[in-house]
Formats: C-alpha cells, structure tokens, sequence
C-alpha cells in the first residue's frame, strides 16, 4: 500500500514552459539575438538537445559562457517564477491524496529557497505537502536521492512511489529501490521518458491511480 509520495515539482506539478523561454529569449536578446520561437525551442528542450545547440539554432553559441550564468542568476527570479503555472487539475488530486492520509514529499533541484516559499504559497501549494526538499542540481539523481535519505531515513521503499518527469527521478528513484512513475508532462517527451523502462509512465499526474499499484 502506497503511503508516501515523492514528487518532483518542475514538471508533475508545475508548468515551467513560459519561464524557461522567458529567460532563454531575455538573455538572447541582450546579446543582440533573435530567440527561437517558444514552441521550436520547447521542443528542443524536451528532445535533450543540448543548450550549446539550442543557441547555435540563433547563431549565439558565441555567448554559451555568458549564457549560463546569466541563466543560474535569472531563472529563480520572482518575476520569471510568476510564470509558472499549475498544470491542470493538480491543486485538486494533491488535496484528495492528502484527504486518504498519504505523506506528501516534494522534492525539487532549486538554489533560492526563499523565493520557492512564496511560490508555493502563492498557489497554496504550501499546506498541502508534509516536507518540501531542495536539492543542488549540479548534485543530479544522488543529491536527491541522499537529501531524501537524510530528510526521511526511515523511508519505506515498498510503501513508496517517485514522480517525476526527467532522467534525475528515474535514477534517484531506482537508487533508493523505489517504483517511479514517469510523467511525460514536464522536460522530456514520452518516448525518451519509456525509453528508461520506469515502472509506470502516463501524460500527466492526475492519471495516477494509487489503487492500481495497491492491486486493488
């Protein structure tokens, strides 16, 4: 039986698509380049193409340096957080697992705590969940999956299951021998995320139905 969930927030929970390409096209544009279009550049994101190549697409591989610390320095900034938008019916299926006495963990790779805060208060994500995490992503699947261990240390595997929508959960998962349940919502298509072979794989989070892993 399914007792804690641990969820991955950028992607399952949150859709970070306008953020990400807000932050692309503004640091492009400083430089003197015209960004993809929003849709060309999610795709590319999505399909793991590299960031180098995502700027060559602009002729801006030049500024690959620069990019990335502009980047580190502008993602997390409240004005491009308020951005983020929930993905749909998500507020409605935490507050029903919470309801059936489930512990919920979100566990997120993120570098400013406070402004992570107000963005879960913002969307009253804040009282839903029994511990929020943060992880350095430069860490990747073992600094989640020890930040887990060390929050949790009594973690039942058995009683468990992993959201999340990228590589990072999938390996994190495995390493602490929890079922993962991939959600091709968030960073990476569908076909990459079965390419993995995660225990489950559907489109979004609300197609998660607890009872099917109880064998109910």
């Amino acid at each position: 039986m399914i007792r804690t969930l641990i969820l991955d927030l950028d992607g399952p929970l949150l859709d970070g698509k306008f953020r990400h390409y807000a932050c692309y096209s503004q640091i492009l544009q400083k430089y003197g380049y015209a960004p993809l279009s929003l849709d060309h550049y999610w795709q590319m994101k999505r399909a793991r193409i590299s960031r180098r190549e995502q700027l060559a697409a602009s002729q801006a591989d030049t500024i690959y340096e620069d990019f990335l610390q502009d980047w580190l320095e502008q993602i997390e900034h409240p004005n491009l957080l308020a951005l983020d938008r929930l993905q749909p019916n998500v507020f409605h299926k935490l507050e029903q697992w919470r309801n059936y006495g489930i512990q919920l963990i979100v566990i997120t790779l993120r570098s400013k705590p406070e402004n992570l805060y107000h963005q879960l208060a913002h969307f009253g994500l804040d009282t839903l969940f029994d511990q929020v995490l943060i992880s350095d992503h430069q860490l990747g699947y073992k600094g989640k999956a020890s930040q887990l261990k060390k929050a949790i240390p009594n973690l039942s595997s058995q009683s468990s299951l992993w959201v999340g929508d990228t590589e990072i959960d999938i390996e994190a998962a495995r390493l602490l021998g929890c079922p993962i349940w991939a959600v091709s919502c968030g960073l990476r298509t569908e076909s990459y995320l079965a390419s993995l072979s995660p225990d489950f794989l559907s489109s979004d989070l609300t197609t998660i139905d607890l009872r099917y892993l109880d064998g109910n």
